[in-house]
């Protein structure tokens, strides 16, 4: 009688192990056909935006870049301390509503700012482009848009919610 039962709560033990483990979230590791799609993909486009600017206007970009990146680092490291500070909070034993706002706020105005440069970059971009180029370049942006927007997928439907 006890041998049954002690079996009976090892299969009711391992049933819900496995269901449990069936419910875990993909990991975010890409396969290397993955990586390779993507190492392929990002030189098309490094390919193509060499024969879309000028060698003069590479060196601009080149510049404008490295501006730009000087610019957010620092933004992006608060950034970073702000949302370790948000799971300090959030964590918290008696978690202090005030001070999660006031730091969701933080991490909305440091947002806000990393945005402002990445637009005043991109219309300089644009300012420094002939006509035909702009158009070219403004559907660029918009093809790059409409990969962010896709659908989800079947391997990624539970991550969206979907």
């Amino acid at each position: 009688m006890k041998t049954r039962i002690l079996s009976l709560a090892l299969i009711a033990v391992f049933a819900i192990s496995v269901t449990a483990m069936a419910q875990q979230p993909e990991r975010k590791k890409r396969t290397p056909e993955q990586r390779e799609m993507m190492a392929k993909r990002f030189d098309r486009e490094k390919a193509r935006s060499n024969d879309f600017f000028t060698e003069e206007q590479q060196a601009k970009l080149k510049e404008l870049r490295l501006e730009s990146a000087k610019e957010i680092q620092p933004l992006r490291n608060e950034l970073n301390e702000l949302r370790a500070k948000q799971q300090t909070l959030s964590t918290a034993e008696k978690a202090d509503m005030k001070a999660i706002e006031g730091n969701i706020e933080k991490m909305a105005d440091v947002q806000a700012e990393i945005q402002k440069i990445r637009a005043a970059q991109h219309q300089e971009i644009r300012s420094m482009l002939s006509d035909e180029q702009r158009i070219k370049f403004d559907e660029m942006r918009k093809g790059r848009d409409r990969d962010f927007d896709r659908e989800p997928t079947g391997r990624d439907r539970f991550k969206h919610g979907a």
